[in-house]
């Protein structure tokens, strides 16, 4: 399609639609994703169960490629309308599909309808003299490859991974699957933003196998970054393997009332934005409907007294190369801001509307945009302070943990843990894991080492003074 065309049709559509149909349009913004995809899959073997076993012999054509380039043409269309004397201001979205002039003309009218009849409160748009941060989004060695020099730089990490896999006692890779994209963004607006960036995304998916005996058990680890390097096949493999291994070999969870350590992906999940409740609490919307806990400089775990350590938490975008990083959101430039600071509630997550609504942009506060990476200060514990003497009960994965936004309860399952006593270590897995996420905040013990991992950066280890776990 032709983004050029598309945005000479709607910016005249635009202006003619108050005339021709009495809808008036308060603003437009267009925004193209070229998406360069490149999928390489990898089979070592193929397997087969026979009399309740897996067996395994060598794939003949172990390797396929997939390239899938795409482009994605959205528009977004604010109306404005009066209804009892109150002037609103609404907002909707679409993608096109062709340029042809009548279709993007009809597009446009129906988002333009559908924005002249919500009830919001007008806000401001994005102002051309924005300024956008630099941030390094793209891997330029991944950008800037042949597709032929790209599949040779994803053989040589795939190959690294399979012989690091090789040596280890009892694992095998099933599955090893590498998404490589490279995208170019380009935005436009009627306020005059003009923004165009490139960016890439590297994902893996691989999927270890353990066998001891008749016990088998699998792991998969689907790590995400912006560049192919950070991808280590060394540290995959290793981790990967204690999952698989801890799995296969794995007991039933224990009963247990008391403290709880997490510990790479458990910490990096419970810890994660995406997965826990304070971005919905921080978020402008939820504050400004009163749904929200916030409130300013107030603890987040509430009357509970702190007895761990008082945690501070950034929602930062402008990490380089970080997972999560973004320059802009909805065309508004992106910024790290505090949600938490010493355990006490901080800024506010989102973009102008609500900043608008809240009253911030007047005290000279710039919007958020989206949620950004995870970055959590490093407490002062050693880790064996952490894990400490006697009986403890550890968790390192779970099969998907997320909290409930609003009340921040939680009881999900754990993939893997282990009971660390009298110098042995004893995998179980199972169980839930049960508590709440803000009652938590008020006794937590955080790690001096430190773990970057999916859009994660913090603590490694994680130490709640109270869960439960429930067999």
């Amino acid at each position: 399609m032709d983004f050029n065309k598309i945005k000479s049709i709607v910016a005249g559509a635009a202006m003619a639609l108050p005339a021709e149909r009495g809808l008036d349009v308060a603003g437009w913004s267009l925004r193209r994703i070229e998406t360069d995809a490149t999928t390489v899959i990898r089979l070592p073997g193929i397997y087969t169960t026979r009399e309740g076993k897996f067996l395994r012999q060598p794939n003949p054509q172990p390797r396929e490629v997939i390239m899938s380039p795409s482009e994605e043409i959205w528009v977004k269309v604010y109306g404005r309308h009066k209804a009892d004397g109150s002037e609103y201001m609404g907002e909707a979205i679409d993608q096109f599909l062709s340029d042809d002039e009548a279709a993007v003309k009809a597009t446009l009218v129906t988002l333009a309808q559908a924005a002249c009849t919500q009830p919001n409160r007008p806000y401001p748009a994005s102002e051309a003299g924005a300024e956008f941060p630099q941030v390094e989004l793209a891997d330029h060695e991944i950008h800037e490859l042949s597709y032929g020099a790209l599949l040779g730089r994803v053989q040589r990490f795939s190959d690294a991974l399979l012989n690091a896999a090789s040596g280890e006692f009892g694992i095998e890779v099933s599955n090893l699957e590498v998404f490589v994209k490279r995208l170019r963004t380009r935005i436009e607006t009627s306020s005059g933003i003009a923004l165009e960036y490139g960016s890439t995304r590297t994902d893996a998916e691989v999927c270890f196998i353990a066998r001891f005996g008749d016990n088998v058990a699998e792991h998969t680890a689907r790590p995400h970054a912006r560049r192919l390097r950070d991808l280590d096949p060394q540290n995959l493999v290793l981790t990967g393997a204690v999952h698989a291994r801890g799995i296969a070999q794995a007991g039933p969870a224990p009963q247990h009332t008391g403290p709880v350590v997490l510990t790479g992906a458990a910490a990096h999940d419970f810890m994660k934005l995406e997965y826990q409740p304070l971005s919905w609490h921080c978020s402008g919307k939820a504050v400004y409907e009163k749904m929200s806990r916030y409130q300013k400089d107030k603890p987040a775990s509430g009357d509970k007294p702190l007895v761990g350590d008082p945690v501070t938490l950034f929602s930062d975008p402008l990490v380089a190369f970080g997972p999560d990083s973004h320059i802009e959101g909805d065309a508004v430039p992106a910024r790290r801001i505090c949600l938490l600071k010493d355990g006490c509630y901080d800024e506010v997550l989102g973009g102008l509307r609500y900043y608008h609504y809240l009253g911030l942009l007047e005290q000279g506060a710039r919007p958020s945009g989206p949620v950004g990476n995870t970055v959590v200060p490093t407490g002062t514990h050693r880790t064996a302070e952490l894990l400490g003497p006697g009986r403890t009960i550890v968790v390192r994965s779970f099969s998907d943990f997320h909290t409930d936004p609003t009340s921040g309860d939680f009881a999900s399952e754990i993939r893997l843990g282990e009971i660390r006593e009298d110098g042995s270590n004893k995998p179980f897995k199972g169980g839930l894991l049960i508590g709440n996420w803000f009652d938590a905040l008020a006794d937590i013990k955080l790690s001096r080492e430190t773990v970057a991992q999916d859009g994660y950066y913090g603590p490694a280890i994680i130490r709640v003074g109270s869960l439960q776990i429930a067999g």
